[in-house]
Formats: C-alpha cells, sequence, structure tokens
C-alpha cells in the first residue's frame, strides 16, 4: 500500500459504478467501502450512469457492456466527445461475460477492461487501489540487463496502442520481464539478444505479418523451441491451422479472451 495516514484511512476519489447487474454492483460498493472509499455511487441504468458521470465527474467509471437504456459503448463514445469527460479513467466491465467489441472502443479511453463474470469483488478493489496508487507498482519494461534473474521473459507483438498499453500493464504487474515490439523487423531485432520464455504475435502487423514471424523464428535453432502463442482477433479455422503448423501452441481471439485468461495461459506456458 502506499503510504496513507493510519489514523484517518479513508479515501475521498469519487467511483461511479454504472453496471446493470445489481447484485454484482452492491458487492462491489460493499468492497470498496469496507476499504475505506467514502465517495462510491451505484447507478443499475445507462441512461442515468451518463447523466451521472456530467453531474458528479467521477475520478473513476467502472462501466459495464451490457446495460438497460443505453449499453457501455454508448456511453463510453459520449463522454469521450466532451473533452472534460474524456479524461476521466474508464474501467470497462463485462458482468455476463460478454467479449469486448474493441471496434466500439475509441482508443485511449479505457484503462482496464475486467471479465468480471467470475472475478471476486475484492479483485475490483485491488485494481482500483492500483489505479489510485494505493498500491505501488515496481515493475516497468526495460531492457534485458541481467537484473531480472527468475522473471519470465515475453516478448509480445502487437501495434495497437490501446491493447498494448492495457496488456502491457497487466503483463508487467503480473510479473513477467515484457519485451514489446510494434512489428515483426523489431521483434527480430530484440531476438538477437533474447531468448525469451514465450513468442506471443498477432497476426495482423504493419509490413510482416504474424504468420511471417512464426515461419522467421522456427528457422532459428535457438528459438525454434521457444513456446508460442498467437493473440488475434483472426479467428477462421484456415487462420487457427496455419498458425499451429507453424509451432503456435495456443491460439487466443482478443475479443473472447480477458486479461486474466492471457496472463493464466502465459504462466502455464512460460514453467
Amino acid at each position: 500500500m502506499a503510504a496513507i495516514d493510519p489514523t484517518n484511512p479513508t479515501k475521498s476519489e469519487k467511483i461511479l459504478l454504472i453496471t446493470g447487474d445489481g447484485g454484482f454492483g452492491e458487492k462491489v460498493v460493499a468492497a470498496l467501502r469496507k476499504d475505506h472509499y467514502e465517495n462510491v455511487y451505484l447507478v443499475k441504468n445507462g441512461a442515468e450512469g451518463l447523466k451521472n458521470i456530467y453531474e458528479l465527474l467521477p475520478h473513476l467509471v467502472i462501466l459495464d457492456v451490457t446495460l438497460p437504456g443505453a449499453d457501455g459503448y454508448d456511453i463510453l463514445n459520449k463522454k469521450q466527445q466532451e473533452r472534460l469527460l474524456s479524461r476521466i479513467p474508464v474501467f470497462m466491465i463485462s458482468t455476463h461475460g460478454v467479449p469486448f467489441n474493441m471496434r466500439n472502443v475509441p482508443p485511449g479511453s479505457v484503462t482496464e477492461f475486467i471479465m468480471a463474470f467470475h472475478t471476486d469483488p475484492a479483485a475490483v478493489v485491488e485494481k482500483i487501489n492500483r489505479q489510485f496508487d494505493y498500491i505501488k507498482l515496481t515493475s516497468h519494461v526495460t531492457a534485458d540487463d541481467g537484473s531480472k534473474k527468475g522473471k519470465r521473459k515475453i516478448l509480445w507483438v502487437e501495434d495497437d496502442k490501446l491493447i498494448g498499453t492495457i496488456l502491457g500493464k497487466k503483463l508487467v504487474t503480473a510479473g513477467f520481464d515484457l519485451f514489446h515490439a510494434k512489428n515483426g523487423e523489431a521483434a527480430l531485432e530484440t531476438l538477437k539478444t533474447v531468448i525469451p520464455h514465450v513468442i506471443v504475435v498477432d497476426l495482423i502487423l504493419p509490413g510482416m505479418s504474424g504468420f511471417d514471424i512464426l515461419q522467421v523464428v522456427n528457422t532459428d535453432s535457438r528459438l525454434k523451441s521457444v513456446p508460442k502463442m498467437v493473440l488475434s482477433n483472426l479467428s477462421r479455422p484456415s487462420d487457427i491451422e496455419k498458425a499451429r503448423a507453424l509451432g503456435a501452441q495456443k491460439f487466443l481471439v482478443k475479443a473472447a479472451t480477458s486479461l486474466d485468461q492471457i496472463v493464466i495461459e502465459l504462466k502455464a506456458m512460460s514453467k
């Protein structure tokens, strides 16, 4: 935890939770209040939620994808059209396990995606504490200077800035030593000096495709045995079959996979 006066542990940040799942919402509110957040607001309707964003100007919005009145994407897009409101961070949640539609998410508008169907409210509180620096992050992305012995190295090739920011933060927080490349050429340059525990590639990239990267990696005797994962929104059977033929042990579809699940898979692959 960050330094908090133990004689006055109250956390004054305003948190607005907009969810159609009243049961989940009430559990999160209770967990937040137990953790000394005194300004927590629960709204169960989309139109009312947007109104409350304007009126409250909260420090954080937790926004459900599925809502009566207006869905989470509508609220998110209307919020981003207002300059003042666009600066308010948003955690987007899916309480019913509905995959996130990244095409409907304005770039840079969401700080954290939470697949809340199986999420403990305490885990949501932990993410909020981290957002407000009540939990300090000590990990960060750096070059491989030999000071991170024991950490699992992940080379991740992804050019999408939004996904790069969100998932990159998640992986570092989970304890991985992350090497992030935005294209195939940068990835191959990194691989000249780094042998990662797992290689993760998107398939659609500027220049070389993810398939091209897998093919090149498989010709390198140093890297051929390194586990490989595809993380892409391409999901045709032919794409999956081709990726597996090129050595990908795992194929995950971005829109259908939670951040927590990606971390679980990478931990299993990097043992």
